[in-house]
């Protein structure tokens, strides 16, 4: 009955929105207005823009000018199309503007209404490229670099994209023959499903290829259950290449980074679109790591507590229990940043007291802390984080391995070489578990690979956070190369 009656009140309360009447903007005594400012309105449209696929591959440009109402509180409302500039991004713009959803309405007669807007959504050129009956196609010369003149190429790369850009079938290489292009080479779309822990268990799908050593290149898409994309990441032998992007379930971008001035800035924004925060970092004098710098930051009201570095802060966050692992919960952190760091005095607590701390900064320095978790004694500590690191440091364990490592005489015979990728944990006591071989060469050489690993166990010091030893998984590629 309780769950029927806030329905109820719920439904009435659309109502309550819809039968207001929708005023234009020389009608209100003060108009909506994006919170943030203008800026940050084209900013979020910009970097949430995906041009699709076949627009991209003609580099069209152009502007789409859109309508909605701004609803008393602040939701963007009865979006439509006011000017088109071809189906495809008519369609783009639309879906954009739809997920900015932190307006300031407009107020008449010192009450929220609600108002009808206009803005247009900008698509920026770009360098055409061939795209032929759902494969995206790339040329290389006899040197395998890049070109775009198809009459001198050596290789043809084609790749089969949905409308989005996103791969949905195996890339295939082609080699110029004196007549036609013959295969020569085939990758698997590989598609990989990754559960995410929390209260509510979900899972993503990776997208993506692998190279003949198991590691990911090029772009790896992360798509949600519902088919909404959540992540997009450039690789480089396994590796992230750039600053992988990352998009709330609802699509909306969550960080993305720019650079003006010289300098790169990185900007955040919260799930209803508001901007979030403005920050860069910058490198320590000593190399070692960098210090990050705030810019501005708002409140999830839209109110901005830090103003060109300067103001307090309450952060919050969702993070692991330190009860229960299982279970998500919130936790808060505030603290003042002067200058656009870190200063004095920070606490962060979580909603379950499974776990305090308290650190003093000086310029963005952490001098001290103090952490304490459920109901434990306190630790204390001079860095946030310490990574897991060999006796010896990256010297000693390639002198560890060049002593240890042996070759197994089967594969020497069978010219089996290449590099074995070994995952293993580092425990808290130094000790190795967990191991893992993520990619192989041959029974016998990933045998010896596992084997030198487990004779590291001990051999290690663990990963620090906050003071405390913690578990941190490692991955550790083993070459074994014939002379």
């Amino acid at each position: 009955m309780k769950s029927v009656f806030l329905l109820s009140l719920l439904l009435l309360s659309i109502a309550g929105f819809s039968q207001q009447p929708v005023y234009k903007e020389f009608e209100v005594d003060s108009a909506a207005i994006p919170r943030g400012g203008v800026d940050y309105i084209t900013r979020f449209l910009a970097a949430n823009l995906r041009k699709p696929i076949k627009a991209a591959s003609e580099g069209v440009g152009g502007r789409v000018l859109v309508q909605g109402v701004v609803e008393p509180d602040g939701r963007i409302t009865d979006v439509t199309l006011l000017r088109s500039l071809r189906p495809d991004l008519d369609q783009e713009a639309l879906r954009v503007f739809r997920l900015f959803n932190a307006w300031k309405p407009a107020k008449k007669d010192g009450i929220a209404v609600r108002q009808q807007v206009m803005y247009p959504v900008v698509f920026t050129r770009n360098e055409p490229f061939p795209y032929v009956a759902g494969n995206r196609i790339t040329y290389y010369a006899a040197d395998q670099k890049l070109t775009t003149n198809s009459t001198v190429a050596k290789y043809r790369q084609l790749m089969p994209v949905d409308s989005t850009g996103i791969p949905n079938g195996d890339l295939v290489i082609y080699e110029r023959g004196r007549k036609n292009w013959q295969e020569m080479t085939r990758i698997p779309l590989v598609q990989r499903k990754i559960s995410q822990a929390g209260p509510d268990t979900q899972s993503v799908t990776w997208t993506g290829y692998k190279n003949a050593d198991g590691l990911w290149f090029d772009y790896v898409y992360s798509v949600n259950n519902n088919g909404i994309l959540v992540g997009k990441t450039a690789y480089l032998d396994g590796r992230p290449a750039s600053t992988p992007l990352h998009y709330y379930d609802n699509g909306v971008l969550i960080e993305t980074d720019y650079v003006a001035d010289g300098r790169t800035f990185l900007s955040s924004w919260y799930p209803n679109g508001q901007i979030r925060q403005v920050r860069f970092q910058e490198e320590n004098p000593s190399g070692k790591g960098h210090t990050e710098q705030l810019i501005n930051y708002w409140e999830p009201n839209g109110k901005q507590s830090v103003i060109d570095g300067n103001g307090k802060v309450i952060l919050t966050e969702i993070d692991r229990s330190r009860i229960d692992s299982t279970k998500q919960v919130r936790y808060i952190e505030q603290g003042e940043y002067v200058q656009g760091k870190r200063q004095g005095l920070w606490t962060g607590q979580y909603d379950d007291n499974s776990y305090t701390y308290e650190e003093i900064y000086d310029k963005g320095v952490l001098q001290s802390g103090k952490s304490q978790r459920d109901g434990k004694a306190p630790v204390t500590y001079t860095e946030r984080e310490q990574q897991p690191e060999f006796q010896g440091g990256m010297q000693g364990l390639g002198q560890f391995l060049a002593n240890n490592l042996r070759y197994p005489s089967d594969a020497q015979k069978k010219g089996q070489q290449g590099r074995v990728f070994v995952s293993f944990v580092v425990c808290t006591d130094g000790t190795l578990c967990d191991y893992e071989v993520t990619k192989g060469v041959s029974p016998s050489v990933d045998r010896e690979a596992l084997r030198v690993v487990k004779a590291m166990s001990g051999k290690w010091k663990p990963g620090v956070q906050r003071g405390e030893r913690v578990r941190v998984k490692y991955n550790l590629p083993i070459n074994f190369t014939l002379e």
